[in-house]
């Protein structure tokens, strides 16, 4: 029997909401790392990336950015308004899904306090920090985590380490929050000082 309200089957379909993307500007500050680069100089590149993106996109970003050419492993550390880590992002290959840090015992986060120059904290901070010791949230894949997942605020940060021999930390800056989307991979949009060789010439450091 045919259907008696043809109307109802040949309207078009409801509307679909658009779906917004986030266009970030993330501002990579290379710190120093004796003696392979004393810090004399201030070093940064700005990167457009998007929600799509992953953290293992942004590496790859980081990496032809700063001139580097010989892969390694590295880790991303997301950090709150108190500046004490929140979660480790690991390479694929590390990558086991346990705790983003080795749990602590209640000595053992007395010690790390003790040891800390935390003047006057915020409120809630040592609380979190306790927390955050005792029972550690899982680690995080590069590959599998896009940006959108991480919930970046202007004016937030994270940080990143590339070759955990020689230890290349930075701090990521979120500059900027915009709608917004790319085609193609993340891009460097501005730059500040030249970056150092991934390898430096032991004569040049021993200048």
């Amino acid at each position: 029997m045919p259907p008696t309200n043809l109307y109802l089957f040949a309207r078009d379909p409801l509307p679909r909401p658009s779906l917004t993307m986030t266009l970030y500007t993330l501002r990579v500050i290379l710190f120093p790392n004796p003696p392979f680069f004393e810090g004399d100089r201030e070093v940064w590149r700005e990167i457009h990336i998007d929600d799509s993106h992953t953290l293992e996109d942004l590496h790859n970003a980081i990496f032809e950015a700063f001139d580097r050419w010989d892969q390694h492993l590295y880790e991303f550390d997301t950090y709150n308004e108190y500046e004490l880590p929140t979660r480790a992002y690991v390479h694929p290959s590390q990558y086991e899904g346990g705790p983003s840090w080795p749990p602590m015992n209640e000595d053992e986060i007395d010690r790390m306090l003790d040891q800390m120059s935390m003047d006057n904290p915020p409120e809630g901070a040592i609380e979190y920090f306790r927390e955050a010791r005792a029972d550690p949230p899982p680690e995080g894949n590069v590959a599998d985590t896009t940006i959108q997942d991480l919930d970046l605020e202007e004016g937030g940060a994270m940080y990143y380490l590339f070759d955990f021999g020689d230890n290349w930390e930075h701090r990521i800056e979120v500059r900027e929050v915009n709608d917004g989307s790319l085609e193609g991979p993340p891009r460097v949009v501005a730059e500040h000082g030249e970056a150092p060789d991934q390898y430096p010439d032991p004569e040049d450091m021993n200048d």
